[in-house]
C-alpha cells in the first residue's frame, strides 16, 4: 500500500453554482479540508466531517457575504524589505493574503 495521501476534489452546488473543495487524509482520523469559496484550508477529525460538508453551502455564503462588504480601500507604502516582511508574516500566522493580517491587527489594536 503506498504512503502518499492522495487528494480527493469535490463540488458542491450552491445558487446554481459549482464550488470546488478537496479532501485529503492526514492520517486515521485526520482529513485536511481546503475550499478557497469558503476560506477553509484546516484539518478536521474525521468525525466532524460530514457535519462540516452540510454546513459547508452556508459557510460559502457567508463568505461571499463578507466579501461584499469590504469595499472600502485603504492604501500606504512601504519598502520591499517590508513587503516581504509582513507577507512573511501574515504566513507564519496562517493568513492566506495580507489584506486580512492588516485588518486582524488594526482592528484588534
Amino acid at each position: 500500500m503506498s504512503s502518499k495521501k492522495k487528494i480527493t476534489n469535490h463540488f458542491v452546488s450552491v445558487n446554481h453554482k459549482r464550488y470546488s473543495y478537496s479532501l485529503k487524509p492526514v492520517n486515521k482520523k485526520v482529513t485536511h479540508v481546503k475550499c478557497v469559496d469558503a476560506n477553509i484550508d484546516q484539518e478536521f477529525l474525521n468525525e466532524d466531517i460530514a457535519a462540516f460538508l452540510i454546513d459547508l453551502p452556508e459557510l460559502i455564503l457567508a463568505e461571499k457575504k463578507y466579501k461584499n462588504e469590504q469595499t472600502e480601500v485603504i492604501r500606504f507604502r512601504v519598502s520591499p524589505e517590508d513587503k516581504k516582511a509582513i507577507e512573511k508574516k501574515a504566513l507564519k500566522q496562517g493568513f492566506n493574503n495580507v489584506s486580512s493580517f492588516l485588518r486582524r491587527l488594526a482592528l484588534e489594536s
